[in-house]
């Protein structure tokens, strides 16, 4: 077992380091790179890009994010039957440190082993979790000349790659009626949430279908109890494959809203936007070919796979890089009974390297 990349994993876990605030776990990783001849910097906005020059024209693009959900403090990582687990009371952060550790031990292979390479870009990003925004505001001049870029980040196992990602919509939903005094003269007063609720049993909700679905997370309103609601705001968010789909749900879902205000004498208003663009990639394209080459060389079955919720790869795709998402075993996310197998780091690690020798 290559225990070196296990340890690392370990080191990095116990680090705790939720959005907004990375700069221990990214203290840590400048500390490893200032062992190797690698070109490093921190942008403006706390991302790490570091950059190893290979011997030949071609450039690949490895991103992992630095951040991780909560709860995130004390975590103290447990290894059970050949599984890292955390103790059950936080998040183990596999998600996504489990790549920033293989990351960091391909660097050292290469250098430790003289490997082959192509050039390498190394992107270790900030604040994914709440909304992809180290990846978002990455200067344009990091994204430059980039053949192919690999986002470390998918919960399938190694060989997995994440080939069809929803477009996005969300937004508030809100309804403004009229209070009134709800023991004196309630029917002075139009009570938002009753509107809001009439609305509700209209509206599609949860699975649409297999490309499409929507879901209102949040309601807030209300002053209190002896005042007829005169405000409700709804969190609402809907994701599909299919973009024709998501518009067509997202004026349904607005126009059911509007009609039953005006039938209650009520207001409506919303903000719904789209948000990251969702990607397609043919299996014949040039960066699954050249992922599939390296899973056939590392002995992992290869398999396509789409997914419910975006990462930094939808970012890069949007901003012109060709890139992907892919497995790197991290099992049971945003959970305390999160996991990842030690096998699927070590397999991770060996895909990387079958990726960056096939120039």
């Amino acid at each position: 077992m290559n225990e070196r990349v296990v340890s690392i994993f370990l080191d990095l876990v116990k680090i705790s380091s939720p959005s907004n605030n990375e700069e221990t776990v990214r203290q840590y990783i400048l500390k490893y790179l200032d062992n190797y001849n690698i070109i490093k910097e921190i942008d403006d906005n706390g991302n790490i890009i570091a950059d190893y020059i290979g011997p030949n024209k071609h450039t690949i693009l490895f991103d992992a994010h630095m951040d991780t959900v909560k709860p995130c403090i004390n975590i103290s990582p447990v290894i059970k039957d050949g599984k890292i687990f955390s103790d059950g009371t936080s998040v183990l952060g596999a998600d996504d440190k489990a790549g920033i550790a293989v990351m960091l031990e391909l660097i050292d292979k290469i250098y430790r082993n003289n490997l082959q390479t192509c050039s390498i870009r190394f992107i270790f990003s900030v604040c994914e979790e709440i909304g992809l925004f180290g990846a978002k505001k990455l200067d344009d001049k990091y994204l430059k000349n980039i053949d192919f870029a690999f986002v470390l980040d998918g919960e399938g196992s190694p060989g997995s790659i994440v080939n069809k990602t929803p477009y996005g919509c969300k937004g508030s939903l809100k309804f403004i009626g009229k209070e009134a005094h709800a023991g004196v003269c309630p029917e002075k007063g139009i009570n938002a949430l009753y509107v809001a609720s009439q609305a509700i049993v209209k509206m599609p909700n949860g699975r649409i279908n297999e490309n499409t679905t929507c879901n209102i997370g949040t309601i807030e309103g209300g002053i209190a109890t002896n005042i007829v609601m005169p405000e409700v705001s709804m969190k609402f968010e809907a994701r599909s494959y299919n973009l024709n789909e998501l518009e067509s749900l997202k004026n349904k879902v607005e126009s059911i809203c509007k009609e039953t205000a005006k039938i209650n004498n009520a207001s409506f208003t919303s903000d719904l936007k789209y948000g990251t663009k969702g990607y397609y990639i043919a299996e014949h394209d040039d960066i699954i070919v050249l992922f599939k080459g390296a899973c056939r060389n590392s002995d992992l079955p290869f398999k396509l796979e789409s997914c419910g919720g975006g990462s930094n790869a939808n970012v890069y795709r949007q901003r012109g890089v060709d890139a992907v998402n892919i497995g790197i075993g991290m099992k049971k996310v945003h959970t305390c009974e999160e996991y990842i197998e030690i096998k699927d780091i070590l397999d991770t690690l060996n895909l990387l390297i079958g990726i960056v020798g096939s120039f």
